[in-house]
């Protein structure tokens, strides 16, 4: 399939490197409260995928309300499987829902849902927050220094770029009792705002970006020191990403081809976030409790219809911007970017809610071939408090300065209606509150007015005009007031009555089939030295040496890439052993293993190949290839790694 964010420019993924997880945390006070907390390493969840999700788990007693369903914002995972054409047809190459996709999340993230149900433990949470500079900055400076409260930071400051950003990691720790009726880290559910988009374009194989370096240190480093009998999980998810760009090396803007595929540079990028986690989990022991306090907010409301809430009108007709086409900075639409129709807003015709958006192809014409039925529609707003901290889940992509006006919104009401003699005990105040976006749908962007008046990427794509980020701030405070008053628990769940979607199926995976051939050794490991010269393709990375094997095995129908299928093994002392580097698995689990598919051959059988990266230096190696189907473990010929090789 397509992978999503990239739009045209998205490649179809070949195979993988780094899995695409869907993590579930469970939390249930055990006062009739509950909540499941789900991450997943895609572009964006879908209200589609949020509904299926909680029709197949509505007998645990979940409601709508209590499941949030939220993303990485990784741009090299696959997409359509949102209820809308528009972005079923843009946010990849590939056009079309495709349901049998949908399916298979509906599956992964309720199956997990349900064992985490019947997993659950007597548990203690924790949360918290650290700021940290140095990974993300802004892309969008000259915008955000529009903002009418914005007067700290010097245009003229090269570094600006990194002080004009939302800093603050939070996370939610989950410590619960083992047999032995000890307390031990389980689970962490935490929030930065950056961009998974530090591998380019040209990137051919999913992967969850740097996102996967931090969410899987922190993982190995938890379970290693604790020594829990259960693997840990790290649900990392993006924040007010809208405007941050990871902080990679400047290379000034790309306009006529796409940057190389720098893995090194998202590695590094990643494992500092993971760092900083590690850290923030560990300074929260000391605030571990077992009191606590769930309660849980959703309203459903389609925002074309009921576009008015106080005196801030939404547009009822969403819109693209001419500045979607040319992408982001250092993102660009290779020569579009170059386009002076594609620079910028109107000079005139700008009075109405959608501003001094210069619609793309013109407004006649787009609306022609993007009417607004094709458009997202409805959005779940929805508040998730746990104990003093609430997550805002808002299906948008938020710039920063957004984000805490949302998040300022929010807290105002719970903190005036903490203060007023109607509160009940249940209400905590709040310490620590924010945005994730991308999380239970896509709308694309939410600017604050004045940064939309800029017309740059971010409020070209802001569908629905230069309030729609004052509407989010009047429905989620009014929400959370709502929330506060109920007088029974709290929780609130106003769905809509019916939910009915008409969107275009065009599957892209391909029927089953039966694998009639025998598994076998393709071709023997080999070792590939690359230099800066010299890739063995144009995704390649330039900097980094792998082995190659390649083997004959069941047809991509039939070989479970979802399931543990590659790693490497050594022979020591007479016995075979899975190894590791640091605390990393040299697995598909780990970092440095990638599996593609090169094509179909006789018997409906298919050609794979494993890639390890960055190899140990050593001897008597080999991959293993996990059963499938009914055919044993497949072996590679052994093979010595040169102590020569450079490492990254």
């Amino acid at each position: 399939m397509a992978m999503g964010g990239y739009s045209v420019m998205a490649n179809n993924s070949v195979g993988f490197r780094t899995r695409l997880k869907a993590r579930v945390i469970y939390i249930n006070d055990g006062q009739g409260n509950a909540t499941a907390l789900v991450q997943t390493d895609l572009t964006s969840a879908s209200l589609l995928l949020h509904h299926k999700v909680a029709l197949a788990v509505a007998s645990s007693g979940l409601k709508v309300s209590d499941i949030a369903i939220t993303a990485s914002h990784t741009h090299s995972a696959p997409a359509n499987h949102f209820e809308n054409d528009f972005y079923n047809k843009h946010m990849s190459s590939q056009a079309g829902l495709d349901e049998q996709y949908l399916r298979f999340l509906t599956q992964q993230i309720s199956d997990g849902i349900k064992q985490a149900i019947v997993q659950q433990r007597p548990a203690k949470i924790a949360t918290g927050r650290r700021d940290i500079y140095g990974y993300n900055r802004n892309r969008s400076l000259n915008a955000y220094l529009h903002n009418d409260n914005i007067d700290d930071i010097d245009p003229t400051d090269p570094q600006s770029i990194f002080s004009a950003v939302n800093p603050a990691l939070y996370m939610l720790r989950i410590d619960v009792k083992d047999n032995a009726g000890q307390f031990k880290p389980l689970a962490a559910f935490a929030s930065f705002s950056v961009h998974a988009t530090a591998l380019s374009p040209a990137v051919d194989v999913y992967n969850a970006d740097l996102f996967a370096y931090a969410q899987k240190d922190l993982q190995w480093y938890i379970q290693d020191q604790y020594q829990t009998p259960w693997p840990i999980v790290h649900a990392l998810t993006t924040g007010t990403q809208g405007d941050m760009a990871p902080a990679l090396p400047d290379q000034g803007d790309n306009m006529f081809s796409h940057f190389d595929v720098d893995w090194p540079a998202a590695k590094h990028l990643g494992k500092g976030i993971g760092e900083e986690a590690i850290s923030l989990f560990n300074s929260l022991s000391p605030r571990l409790t077992s009191i606590i306090n769930v309660t849980t907010a959703a309203r459903e409301i389609n925002i074309q219809r009921d576009n008015t809430i106080a005196n801030i009108t939404l547009c009822q007709s969403p819109a693209v911007g001419a500045p979607v086409a040319r992408g982001a900075y250092e993102r660009r639409t290779p020569y579009l970017g170059l386009n002076p129709f594609f620079h910028g807003g109107s000079w005139f015709f700008n009075d109405g809610c959608q501003g001094n958006k210069a619609y793309l192809g013109y407004k006649y014409p787009q609306q022609l071939f993007a009417p607004s039925e094709s458009f997202p529609n409805t959005v779940l707003f929805q508040l998730i408090k746990i104990n003093d901290a609430a997550i805002i889940p808002l299906p948008f992509e938020v710039t920063t300065e957004a984000g805490r006006r949302i998040a300022n919104s929010v807290a105002n009401a719970f903190s005036n209606s903490y203060n007023s003699t109607n509160t009940n005990n249940r209400n905590n105040p709040i310490e620590h509150l924010w945005v994730t976006s991308n999380a239970n749908g896509y709308f694309g962007y939410s600017t604050t007015e004045e940064e939309y008046s800029q017309q740059y990427y971010e409020g070209g794509h802001t569908l629905y005009g230069k309030y729609t980020t004052a509407y989010l701030r009047a429905q989620l405070n009014a929400l959370a007031q709502d929330m506060q008053h109920n007088a029974i628990n709290n929780s609130i769940n106003e769905i809509l009555p019916e939910w009915r979607y008409d969107v275009v199926v065009n599957s892209a995976l391909p029927h089953q089939k039966k694998s009639l051939g025998r598994r076998t050794v393709h071709a023997q490991p080999s070792l590939k030295i690359i230099t800066n010269a010299q890739g063995i393709s144009n995704s390649d990375n330039s900097q980094e040496n792998y082995v190659v094997f390649e083997w004959i095995d069941v047809n991509s129908t039939e070989i479970s890439f979802h399931l543990p299928l590659v790693k490497i093994q050594q022979k020591q002392q007479g016995k075979w052993k899975n190894i590791k580097k640091g605390l990393m698995p040299i697995s598909d689990e780990g970092y440095d293993i990638e599996i593609r598919y090169l094509t179909h051959t006789d018997h409906n059988m298919g050609i794979y190949q494993a890639r390890w990266y960055n190899p140990i230096a050593g001897q008597d190696y080999r991959f293993t290839i996990a059963a499938r189907q009914s055919h044993p473990e497949l072996h590679s010929a052994l093979f010595t790694v040169n102590s020569a090789i450079k490492q990254y």
